[in-house]
């Protein structure tokens, strides 16, 4: 154990980003399966419609999420996203959804699950608001956010989003935050969601007034529903390269080192693990090992640190042919 210590101590004096990547606080994402009902343009993980109808197993999140649970490292925080994380109901897995959310619930973990609504108005959707109704009311009150896509990308956005608002706002004891994620140009899409909940008949109530200088304001939709806008910025990640709008990232593999909050360490329905949620070239290693079982979170964590130093070392070799070049 000393010799690894002494090693890791060794290393993070010549490349400080392993000790970087080792230490910062950590919160789970769980990119549940990459197929998904669209097939947007600006899509940073490349999903749609024509990707395998694959899930990454509940069993295996839920012991990751135990795993992490004991490691002082962990923000007991997890995201659950996709692709479209509600396509296990339209793969007949209706279990899924739930499983997952409770399990977190029951175990105090902060939990945020993604998804673009655009399943409201198939057959399923009575069930999927059964199951989140019943998710929400076994655990804390806004101890879950649900975070919608609220841009031009995504058909029927604002529709979307609006039924959703409205089928959960009519249930009792339903108190959630509802986070609507959008882009800095679709911003005016918050405005044409209010009125399309006014027309609707979803009863709102401007809360409070967030003083950031952008003047985004958080509602209350039938007493219940925490709602929220957020903004970030189009960057030519996946799909989005191809957008004229799409803005590039200088050094993308080490944008996390920038944020401040919890480093993302994500795992996808491929088996993969990436340190930030997408990042041009990954920083990334594999969940499964050759026979297809599931790695230790300490073994990928630590893989996931050899893999930022080796990224720093081939940055600095690509920067330095770059200024020979320039000379």
């Amino acid at each position: 154990m000393k010799l690894e210590q002494i090693y890791c101590d060794f290393m993070d004096k010549i490349l400080p980003v392993g000790g970087i990547v080792r230490h910062l606080p950590y919160a789970l994402v769980f990119k549940t399966t990459h197929w998904c009902m669209y097939n947007c343009a600006h899509c940073c993980e490349n999903a749609g419609t024509f990707q395998p109808r694959k899930l990454m197993p509940a069993q295996t999140i839920k012991n990751y999420i135990a795993q992490a649970m004991a490691d002082t490292g962990f923000s007991d925080n997890v995201v659950f996203t996709g692709g479209e994380i509600m396509s296990a109901y339209h793969f007949g897995d209706t279990s899924y959804v739930p499983d997952l959310l409770t399990f977190c619930l029951k175990h105090n973990v902060g939990t945020d699950i993604k998804t673009n609504a655009s399943w409201v108005n198939t057959s399923f959707a009575p069930r999927v608001f059964d199951d989140l109704t019943d998710v929400i009311r076994g655990g804390d009150p806004y101890q879950l956010q649900i975070s919608l896509s609220l841009d031009r990308y995504h058909s029927r956005s604002v529709q979307n989003c609006a039924k959703f608002i409205h089928e959960l706002s009519k249930r009792p004891r339903t108190q959630a935050i509802i986070q609507l994620s959008s882009f800095e140009q679709d911003v005016p899409m918050f405005d044409d969601l209010l009125r399309a909940l006014k027309r609707n008949g979803t009863r709102v109530d401007r809360a409070v007034v967030i003083s950031d200088g952008k003047a985004y304001k958080k509602i209350i939709a039938g007493r219940n529903l925490i709602l929220n806008m957020s903004t970030g910025t189009l960057f030519d990640g996946g799909r989005a390269k191809n957008l004229p709008d799409a803005e590039p990232t200088v050094a993308p593999q080490f944008s996390f080192m920038t944020r401040d909050y919890n480093v993302l360490v994500a795992f996808d329905s491929f088996g993969r693990v990436t340190l930030g949620e997408n990042s041009g070239r990954k920083i990334n290693t594999k969940w499964c090992d050759n026979t297809g079982r599931p790695r230790p979170l300490a073994d990928i964590r630590k893989s996931l640190v050899a893999s930022a130093q080796f990224e720093d070392i081939r940055y600095r070799i690509l920067n330095r042919k770059r200024f020979i070049k320039s000379m």
